[in-house]
């Protein structure tokens, strides 16, 4: 990996304090949305400056806020993976607060106009990165576009299509796949049933169709077999702080929902909501005393293991 330091590029510091983050569900990946000069493809020395040119561009927006550049990194088409935010802080870019905390940003040096289309080494330079951010800052097994749960155009086509293809390495070198998950830890097994799709089973178990496919070793998805055993990912722990009483986030929302799908705990009068409430802990503890052996204390705080259960009994993955 060709990393670039804060100090390297010439970053300006920061304006004010980050919020800093334990983990994420993964990256998203962002291209520039404006011109990127074609000099860049010729003169790497003019890519620290075009990184110093975007954190300027975005201190100075006033309708947003930033405190600094809105990107974990960036990678520019020589492949060097710059260090924007970096690790273990929330980034200012996914589009709102819950966004930015749930996913890593990582721009690409691609634009509307000059630069339109990824060099190979800027994808190896993404791919880097994202390992990195997995390897080094939690980062979960996702790989998504700016598009995925927001309004916009970014990554723009090109870079897009690369995503939902996996984030391949270029000429066959492998890529940013979801890393798998093992087998009675941080998967579930399924049985195929008649009629049983990919794409229906992504969207019953809140995963990709990427995931299960690279997670199986699935050659064409088209062909699973009734009786198939399939492992089943549970979605990356996002961190122990969505989960305190008086939290705000639509991680918190999330368990809910498989609490009330597991039956555990007393039932809700309106929920689930995004907050989590004396309810939400006591419905955690029921989960902890069912499974104490593997749980307690059933104290009614989230943590890892007690996210994979409640996700698994929602979804007929584990018995009870």
């Amino acid at each position: 990996m060709k990393l670039v330091s804060r100090s390297e590029w010439g970053a300006a510091d920061p304006t004010g304090s980050y919020t800093r983050i334990s983990s994420t569900r993964g990256v998203k990946i962002h291209y520039e949305g404006s011109p990127v000069p074609d000099a860049l493809l010729a003169d790497h020395d003019r890519c620290a400056g075009h990184v110093r040119a975007i954190q300027a561009s975005h201190m100075a927006n006033r309708d947003e806020g930033w405190i600094d550049i809105a990107y974990s990194f960036v990678v520019c088409p020589h492949g060097y993976v710059h260090e924007g935010r970096g690790l273990g802080h929330r980034n200012g870019a996914n589009g709102n607060s819950a966004l930015n905390a749930g996913h890593y940003a990582v721009c690409a040096m691609v634009g509307t106009s000059g630069i339109t289309s990824p060099t190979d080494a800027l994808l190896d330079g993404l791919v880097d990165a994202i390992e990195y951010c997995r390897s080094e800052g939690g980062a979960g097994g996702e790989v998504r576009g700016h598009r995925d749960g927001y309004a916009t155009d970014c990554p723009g086509d090109d870079l897009y299509a690369w995503v939902q293809r996996g984030a391949p390495r270029p000429e066959g070198g492998g890529g940013a796949q979801p890393a798998p998950q093992p087998s009675g830890e941080g998967a579930g097994v399924y049985t195929v049933q008649p009629g049983d799709t990919l794409s229906a089973l992504a969207g019953r178990f809140e995963t990709s169709v990427t995931q299960l496919v690279t997670l199986n070793g699935i050659s064409d998805p088209d062909l699973i077999q009734v009786g198939q055993q399939l492992q089943i990912p549970a979605p990356p722990f996002p961190g122990r702080e969505f989960f305190v009483l008086g939290a705000h986030s639509p991680y918190a929302k999330q368990l809910q929902t498989w609490l009330q799908a597991g039956d555990w705990g007393p039932a809700y009068r309106v929920g689930p909501s995004e907050d989590m409430e004396s309810l939400d802990l006591e419905k955690v503890a029921a989960l902890q005393e069912h499974y104490v052996d593997d749980l307690g204390p059933a104290d009614g705080l989230t943590g890892p293991v007690t996210w994979l259960y409640a996700y698994q009994t929602a979804h007929g993955l584990r018995a009870r």
